[in-house]
């Protein structure tokens, strides 16, 4: 019941967020409060589901071809879900998971000891970090301005020669952050996949 009420919530936010600002390349926020119940109910369980393996599988590939020693930041890691298809391919890589959810962090540390996760509300906080690869992994457009953070992320936290790589579900409005993502930034590769649900992403790859 109560798994019931937060996909009718989060219908009726996309809803209001489908109506106006999707249409301007802005993000839909979500608030820790609700982000932490959800993680504490299992409510975002699904995301290890086989429906859903395509995309991380996708990503995971692409870490696998970076170089060895590469320090790669996951934004919006959530419960460790990516992480735990990178871990077979990262192998001496520097990971980083961060946040905005406490309940998610714990998820993610109790389920994988061995590497780092820290709650961190990128919207409004910093991140006193360089990487080699920074990863947004269907989190880019839970922030308020999504072109701003990416702008963020590679003055304050990637290293020269680095590179991000975006996730995104086909959803409405992230046609347009994709539009301006394309218009600012020369992508190395774009790929498009669908499930058997007929459910589909698109995974990008970029440097500055």
């Amino acid at each position: 019941m109560q798994i019931r009420l937060y996909k009718l919530k989060n219908k009726l936010r996309r809803t209001l967020y489908n109506a106006m600002l999707s249409k301007y390349g802005f993000g839909n926020r979500v608030s820790k409060s609700i982000w932490d119940t959800q993680f504490q109910s299992g409510f975002w369980d699904y995301l290890y589901s086989a429906d859903e393996k395509l995309h991380y599988q996708l990503i995971a590939e692409l870490v696998k071809q970076q170089s060895k020693e590469t320090k790669l930041l996951d934004v919006g890691c959530g419960q460790g879900v990516l992480y735990s298809y990178l871990k077979h391919n990262i192998l001496s890589s520097d990971y980083l998971g961060i946040d905005i959810s406490d309940s998610a962090i714990s998820l993610a540390s109790a389920s994988f000891p061995e590497s780092r996760f820290l709650q961190v509300d990128f919207d409004h906080q910093d991140l006193d970090e360089k990487f080699d690869l920074i990863i947004f992994n269907e989190s880019l457009y839970y922030f308020n301005q999504p072109l701003r953070t990416i702008e963020k992320c590679i003055a304050k936290n990637l290293n020269e020669k680095g590179a991000l790589v975006i996730s995104m579900c086909d959803f409405k409005g992230h046609d347009i952050i994709w539009q301006k993502l394309q218009t600012k930034y020369q992508f190395r590769s774009l790929t498009e996949i669908e499930n058997d649900k007929n459910q589909k992403w698109r995974v990008g790859v970029f440097k500055p």
